[in-house]
C-alpha cells in the first residue's frame, strides 16, 4: 500500500512539474535586420553601436559570416514592424535549432 501511495505521489509531482514548464515563455531582445510578410530576422544580444555596424549588410551575408545570434521569428503582425526596431519578444513553443534559429513569436514589443 505504501508503494502505491509513493507511485501516485511521484506521478502527481511529475505532472505538476510538466504543467509548470509548458506555461513558461522564452523571451529575448534584439534588433530587426529583415522583415517579410510573415517573419522577421532578429540579431540578439547586441548593442546599438554594433547594430549600426551591421545594419546595411544583407541578411544572407550575415548568416554566411556567422558569429551573430540570429533568429527568424514567425509573427502574424510582422508587416507592422520595421528594420532597425529594437524589440523584446516572447516565443511560443520551442526554438528550432538551426542557424539562424527559428521560432514562433507569441508577442513582440518595442523597447
Amino acid at each position: 500500500m505504501r508503494t502505491i501511495k509513493k507511485g501516485i505521489l511521484m506521478l502527481f509531482l511529475l505532472a505538476l512539474s510538466l504543467a509548470a514548464c509548458s506555461n513558461e515563455l522564452i523571451s529575448g531582445e534584439g534588433y530587426i535586420l529583415e522583415v517579410s510578410d510573415e517573419a522577421i530576422l532578429v540579431v540578439k544580444n547586441i548593442n546599438q553601436e554594433r547594430y549600426n555596424e551591421i545594419k546595411d549588410v544583407p541578411g544572407d551575408s550575415l548568416i554566411d559570416q556567422g558569429g551573430l545570434e540570429l533568429i527568424w521569428l514567425e509573427y502574424e503582425a510582422a508587416d507592422r514592424l520595421q528594420k532597425g526596431d529594437h524589440i523584446e519578444f516572447w516565443i511560443e513553443g520551442s526554438i528550432r535549432k538551426s542557424y539562424p534559429e527559428q521560432a514562433t513569436a507569441k508577442k513582440i514589443e518595442h523597447k
